[in-house]
């Protein structure tokens, strides 16, 4: 699955790549702005870091400070993982209950410079993710009651 969610990120990032250079050529050289990839880099953009965000989720690769965390003993390690992740489910769920929401309202309203581009598509992207980290929120937190979840070493930030 994360294989997946990775390609659909590289897809995102080359279409904003290819977004950005474009509104670059027509706005420096040819002198015509184009109001429209500048929505629409924002939208890959959204897109980019909430499909990211979903693809790291299962490993937990997400930027995190653990100055004190690694200094703990495995247990108390554990103990942090469940009660974090027990803090973050209901923030998820309301995050996915609000982007469901907002998809039914916003499904048909059109951006207005991109006709095609639809507001719901957005929210879409967001629910989508959000489903996503919820799961994988569920499944580390039952790994780790279980006793079953592969702690990833600590390299100090030298990655």
């Amino acid at each position: 699955m994360r294989k997946i969610i990775e390609g659909a990120n590289a897809v995102v990032l080359l279409a904003m790549f290819i977004i950005t250079i474009t509104t670059v050529i027509f706005r420096v050289f040819l002198k015509i702005p184009t109001s429209w990839s500048e929505d629409l880099a924002q939208y890959s953009f959204i897109f980019l870091a909430f499909i990211g965000s979903a693809a790291i989720m299962q490993d937990e690769s997400h930027i995190a400070i653990t100055v004190m965390v690694d200094r703990a003993s495995p247990a108390v390690r554990r103990i942090f993982r469940i009660v974090g992740r027990i803090v973050m489910l209901p923030f998820l769920v309301i995050f996915s209950l609000g982007a469901w929401d907002n998809v039914k309202f916003n499904w048909t309203v059109e951006l207005p410079t991109i006709h095609w581009m639809k507001i719901g598509y957005m929210y879409l992207v967001l629910l989508v993710a959000g489903v996503l980290m919820t799961y994988y929120t569920l499944v580390n937190l039952y790994l780790d009651m279980t006793g079953k979840f592969q702690e990833k070493p600590s390299t100090g930030g030298a990655e």
